[in-house]
Formats: C-alpha cells, sequence, structure tokens
C-alpha cells in the first residue's frame, strides 16, 4: 500500500501552520487533503494508489480537525493557497494540482506524470514526451 494516513489525535495543532509544514515536507512530497466520506476523496486516493504514487493523506473530518477552530485554520488557509474550497486539493513538491477531476485530467494529458518526475517521484505512468 502506497498511501499514509497520518494521525494528528494528540498533538497541539495550529491549522495554518500545519498545512504550510504539510505542503513543504520533503520526506512527503505527495499530499492529499481529504475528506473520509467524500466520493470525490475517495476517487482521487484510488487514482493515486493505481499509478503507484506513494502518498499521505489527511482526513480533515478526523481527530483533531473535528475542533472547530483546527477546522476553520486548517479550511481557510487551504482555500487561500488553492482558491478553491473544496476537497480533495493534491500537492506534489508543494505545488498543487488542484481536485480530483483536476487530478483525473493531468493524469490524462501527461501532466501529473510530467510534475510527478520533475519533483523525482515514481509512478507507473508512462513517462511523457
Amino acid at each position: 500500500m502506497n498511501e499514509t494516513v497520518s494521525d494528528t489525535r494528540h498533538s497541539p495543532l495550529n491549522g495554518r501552520d500545519f498545512i504550510d509544514q504539510r505542503i513543504a515536507d520533503p520526506q512527503h512530497p505527495v499530499v492529499l487533503f481529504s475528506l473520509s466520506w467524500c466520493s470525490f476523496c475517495r476517487a482521487a486516493k484510488q487514482l493515486l494508489a493505481q499509478i503507484g504514487v506513494k502518498h499521505e493523506v489527511f482526513e480533515l473530518d478526523q481527530g483533531v480537525f473535528l475542533e472547530p477552530a483546527v477546522q476553520q485554520q486548517v479550511r481557510t488557509r487551504l482555500a487561500e493557497i488553492t482558491g478553491s474550497g473544496t476537497l480533495p486539493q493534491l500537492f506534489v513538491g508543494g505545488e498543487n494540482l488542484g481536485g480530483y477531476t483536476d487530478v483525473a485530467a493531468a493524469m490524462r494529458n501527461g501532466q501529473l506524470a510530467r510534475v510527478l518526475q520533475r519533483h523525482g517521484i515514481s509512478t507507473s505512468l508512462p513517462t511523457p514526451p
């Protein structure tokens, strides 16, 4: 399995700092912010698993993210960075690739493979020209 679901239940959390740190973490360059019940989020996780990309998932409707202040900070920061209030949101090497529809389109047109390759991330996608 190439998915890591991170557990932040026991750590004090500033939502804004958390988002910035996770996006910039060189140890986990592929990060998906998700909701456990969301069909588009599940589809994004399946897509990443299908192409063999190791990724870290943060379910924003579980654990410490249920605290109202943290939830607001996290969602506000993601919206500031992405220009969108929707989930999922995928980041590769600090670069936002958007939600599921955007990522699926990027996979079809070769952009996803190029971004992953640029960041040295292995995948089963064919290398684009």
